[in-house]
């Protein structure tokens, strides 16, 4: 009987880590990254996605975002992009050129938005100014912004659907 108690309390604790991971990170808000206009690419096009951010909370959540009707908000965002192997695509000169720089402050000032339940804003992320899309071929796209501490709605990220891009010569 003691050989068992173990393996109780170790399933006990992957059913209650399996239930708060899955509330941490749902029913808070949604990213939802739109298609991009205009398909396929050619090799240099700038690319930019729009990303709607919907609360999908019974409470009003806090933002921060940089000005602006439709502001660059790449620095805000994980972007993951991977070509047609799953092969994560290279950074951008842009982004080369900052290593070693701070980036957290890239915008001068910054608002503060509340979304309440059910509402939503659009935010735009230029995909090329932080990887270098210049190979043809396929790449999928995601992304996720983390919950930040201050917001106070539990620890990690929330995830964005994928969009498939392709680029030719």
């Amino acid at each position: 009987m003691k050989r068992t108690a173990p393996y109780f309390v170790y399933a006990g604790m992957l059913v209650f880590t399996a239930i708060v991971s899955a509330h941490a990170g749902k029913g808070l808000f949604s990213l939802t990254i739109a298609a991009p206009p205009k398909e396929p690419l050619r090799k240099g096009d700038e690319l930019r996605l729009l990303i709607t951010v919907t609360n999908t909370s019974d409470q009003s959540i806090g933002f921060v975002r940089s000005p602006g009707p439709l502001p660059e908000e790449g620095f805000r965002y994980k972007i993951e992009v991977r070509d047609a192997r799953g092969h994560a695509a290279p950074p951008s000169d842009y982004v080369r050129g900052l290593k070693g720089k701070t980036t957290a402050n890239e915008s001068i000032s910054n608002i503060g938005r509340t979304l309440g339940p059910g509402e939503t804003f659009i935010d735009q992320v230029t995909v090329t100014r932080y990887y270098n899309l210049s190979r043809p071929g396929r790449y999928s796209i995601s992304l996720a912004r983390p919950i930040e501490p201050w917001q106070r709605l539990g620890k990690g990220s929330v995830r964005s659907n994928v969009v498939t891009v392709t680029v030719t010569p």
